[in-house]
């Protein structure tokens, strides 16, 4: 079936000072949630329209210059979009919060998260998910794979690729989605050489993965 989706940025405060973030090089000070208010309008006044369309309408929930689980009022926006939305799609770092906020979260049987975690200790993550607890966001990460179908966002550098067979084992285990994004920026940039080491391990555990523009 087909889908639209429509991305809603509801914070551009993080907990993370990833390098390659815009937030980060531009040194963002501006700093807001989106209102409540102005959400629910939107979801509102667009209702009938959203109604209508025989596809399936997504909400993600962003986090590309903000972490949405940093939202004060995100079991508000949740709900709201509960009324509406097929599917909630959650992006986070997942180093905020607890796992009673995760399952909170996961009452709403639209909901579901994605987790950009780059690594399986946090010296690893922390080399790009700046600022992050680990320990925390694998906990909830875990957490949330109780409940509902969870990706794992696995981006793939220079400095993690050696636990990328890690994180595939990770996964199986506790029964996550994993989804391996190949770093073409240039922070820690994998190098051609290693490209050809990472494919194999990826297609022999058959995990979908692609290059990151």
């Amino acid at each position: 079936m087909s889908f639209v989706l429509y991305n809603f940025e509801l914070s551009t405060y993080c907990n993370a000072k990833c390098p390659s973030c815009t937030r980060t090089r531009m040194k963002i000070k501006h700093l807001e949630h989106l209102s409540v208010n102005d959400f629910e309008d939107f979801v509102w006044n667009n209702y009938r329209f959203l109604k209508k369309d025989t596809r399936n309408i997504i909400a993600k929930f962003c986090g590309e210059v903000g972490d949405p689980m940093m939202h004060p009022k995100l079991l508000k926006m949740v709900e709201i979009a509960s009324t509406t939305f097929d599917k909630i799609e959650i992006f986070t770092n997942g180093g905020l919060r607890s796992n009673k906020f995760v399952k909170d979260i996961l009452k709403y049987e639209k909901a579901h998260f994605v987790f950009g975690i780059d690594g399986t200790t946090d010296e690893v993550n922390q080399k790009y998910r700046v600022g992050v607890n680990t320990n925390l966001a694998l906990s909830n990460m875990i957490e949330s794979a109780k409940h509902r179908f969870t990706k794992w966002d696995y981006t793939i550098f220079e400095h993690n690729y050696h636990q990328l067979q890690d994180a595939i084992d990770f996964s199986e285990k506790h029964g996550i989605y994993i989804m391996a994004r190949v770093n073409s920026r240039p922070f820690s940039k994998l190098k051609s050489e290693k490209i050809s080491l990472v494919e194999n391990i990826l297609k022999k555990k058959k995990t979908n993965y692609y290059l990151c523009p």
